[in-house]
This record gives structure tokens, sequence and C-alpha cells, in this order.
């Protein structure tokens, strides 16, 4: 009985034995696992040379940022300082001229439309007035500042009277257009000395609207004044202009 219970102990020594060898051996071929840490920060781990770093980042950046501003409205400066240069290179400036002779001292009176600018100017309105009223030609305008002298001129001799349309016609710079001329017969100065006399008056006046070849437009009276400028020349398909 002694034998039989020590073999059963036994058996069951055995097993138990062998699950701890198994579990040691086991134990000795899987590595240790290492705890994981926290990465740390790039900081020197001295605070204040920390702090120093950083801001001198910050103030870095907002120096960077201060320079590109800065160099922003100088480009946009330059860009419009060009603009003006562009335009002032293709300036037109009009002009009202009076003439009363010619080129050979004779008896003349014009008038004479200038452009002493620098660049073309594209003139979409003209406009000779007499005490405010616009007219269209030579010969209206005529009958209403100097009806006594045209008719006497038309019955005793035949006055030169050259037209030119302007409206609508692009003058270069420091060239001429002539509106009206009026050059007399031989002894047949009444129609000259009373045109000449309504043009140096206040009765007749002019006015014009013109561009330049940028679309840059003003309004002129030829006073004194500097031209006015407009976003266009406002012009009616059908108006009937000098």
């Amino acid at each position: 009985m002694e034998d039989g219970i020590e073999k059963d102990e036994l058996s069951e020594e055995l097993p138990q034995k062998a699950e701890t060898v198994a579990e040691e051996n086991v134990s000795d071929l899987m590595p240790e696992v290492e705890h994981a840490h926290a990465p740390h920060g790039h900081g020197s781990g001295i605070r204040w040379l920390d702090m120093i770093v950083t801001v001198s980042i910050v103030f870095i950046s907002l120096l960077s940022l201060a320079v590109s501003i800065e160099h922003g409205k100088s480009m946009e400066k330059m860009v419009d300082q060009n603009q003006k240069l562009v335009v002032a290179s293709t300036l037109p400036i009009l002009s009202i001229v009076g003439r009363e002779f010619d080129d050979s001292a004779k008896p003349m009176v014009q008038v004479t439309i200038s452009n002493s600018g620098v660049g073309p100017a594209i003139i979409d309105r003209f406009e000779i007035r007499y005490k405010g009223v616009a007219y269209t030609d030579e010969m209206a305008l005529l009958r209403a500042c100097c009806d006594a002298a045209l008719l006497k001129s038309q019955k005793s001799v035949h006055p030169q009277i050259f037209y030119s349309t302007i409206s609508g016609l692009v003058l270069p710079a420091r060239q001429d257009f002539y509106p009206i001329t009026i050059k007399p017969d031989k002894d047949g100065l009444d129609l000259y000395r009373a045109f000449d006399r309504a043009r140096n008056s206040d009765d007749l006046t002019y006015r014009a609207c013109y561009c330049s070849v940028l679309d840059e437009c003003w309004e002129t009276d030829f006073s004194h004044k500097r031209p006015q400028p407009v976003s266009k020349c406002q012009v009616s398909p059908n108006e009937k202009l000098w």
C-alpha cells in the first residue's frame, strides 16, 4: 500500500515540475520588455535659456514679416511711379491760339487748336460757342456773331472762309488744327474785323473733351484752369459737333 501511495504522489509531482521547468525555459527565451518613456523636449533644460531662445525666434519671425511688408509697399510705390511716368509720357495738352496775320504778313483771323503735350489727343468733342450757344459750322457762327459784316462782305467782296471739323480727330503732339480761318479779299476787311472783335471778347468761348491713348480723359474750357479729369467723353451717336 505504501508503495502505491508513493507512486501516486510521484505521478502528481512530475507534471507540476515539468510545467515549472517549461515556464522557466519560456521566460529565458523571451526578452525583457522595456517600459516606454515619454519623449523629451529639445530644450536645454535651463529654463531662462529656453525662454531667451523662444523670444529670439519670435522676434526674428516678426522682423522678417515687417521686412516683407515694407518690401511689398516699396514694390507698390515703384509700380505706381512707373504708371505715372507712362501716363506723363502720353499726356496731351490742348490750347487755343489766335492769329491775325499769315506767314506773309497779310491780314487773317484764325482760331487754332494746338496740342502742346507729349502724346496725341483723341478729341471726342469740340465746341465753339457764341454767348453760350454751341455752333456746328462756320456760317451759322458768323451769322450769330457778325451778321451785318457777313452780309456786307458777301455783297461787295468774297472773303476766303476755311472751316475744319475737329470732333473725332486725333491731334498729334506739337501739331495744330484750324477750326475756322478768315482771309479777306483786298479792301474787304469788315468781316475780318468783326470776327476778330468777337474772338477777343468773352462772348466767343471754346470747350473740348479729349483723351490720351491710355484712355485718360479730360474736359477743358481753355481757360487758365487745369483740364478736369473725367471717366470718359460723353457724345451722343447722332450728335452733330464742330
